[in-house]
């Protein structure tokens, strides 16, 4: 097995709630519910020809997830943030 075989790659910045829920291993009431309670960022997309219409889908933003989760981890102390380095023995 190369590492081409397992490496998931999106060429996309935003996903469907359905497809990141997919991605996250959780029910899509879950992510869901995240949005609702502000937990995740997203995108509202709307039909431009119906200014005054409601949300029509809501996408979530996968590069700004991805940059909240480093700063979260990189804000943990250093030896909780490197405690598996000591258990690789380095």
């Amino acid at each position: 097995m190369i590492k081409n075989d397992y490496e998931v790659k999106y060429p996309l910045d935003a996903v469907s709630i359905e497809k990141f829920s997919e991605l996250l291993g959780k029910p899509e009431a879950a992510v869901r519910k995240m949005i609702i309670n502000n937990k995740l960022p997203v995108v509202e997309l709307t039909d431009p020809e119906a200014a005054a219409a409601r949300v029509g889908e809501r996408w979530v933003v996968i590069s700004e997830f991805n940059r909240r989760v480093l700063e979260a981890y990189y804000n943990r102390p250093a030896e909780e943030r490197d405690a598996w380095l000591k258990w690789l023995g380095l």
